[in-house]
């Protein structure tokens, strides 16, 4: 049996500090929920990232970020968001969110965001470590 490389689903509301003026979801705001959503990954996958950032010998700094919107996102609109991580090479990874209206199967937004792993006091490049390597390579069964 194949399995599919790890996908989570994440659930949000649009508040309204995550509008504009206008009352359309702003752009910045957007990417930080996306990055709810990694953490939320990451956790899931059993990855104590807050223990690992503490140790001091790590840091993943976003080197890139991309987001393409669709269609408008408003206050009190429920999203659903699919996170597709990807391993790049040793030291880097990349994680792809597709985002839509909760119930809808179109999606209104993508976003990437580009990660390099790098000790905090050097600041030179370092391999993953062997928790987010894992979790970069898990697979889990289709959703039934």
């Amino acid at each position: 049996m194949t399995f599919a490389k790890f996908c989570m689903i994440y659930q949000h509301t649009i508040r309204l500090e995550d509008t504009d003026a206008a009352g359309v979801v702003y752009f910045a705001r957007l990417l930080s929920i996306c990055h709810y959503a990694y953490e939320a990954a990451i956790a899931q996958a059993g990855v104590n990232l807050a223990q690992l950032l503490a140790q001091g010998e790590l840091a993943i700094p976003i080197v890139e970020a991309h987001i393409r919107f669709l269609a408008p996102l408003y206050w009190g609109d429920e999203v659903t968001i699919e996170l597709v991580p990807k391993t790049i090479e040793a030291s880097q990874f990349q994680v792809n969110y597709t985002i839509y209206k909760l119930g809808s199967d179109r999606p209104v937004s993508q976003a990437s965001t580009h990660h390099v792993c790098i000790n905090p006091k050097t600041r030179q490049r370092q391999p993953l470590t062997p928790q987010l390597a894992q979790w970069l390579h898990s697979e889990r069964p289709p959703a039934a």
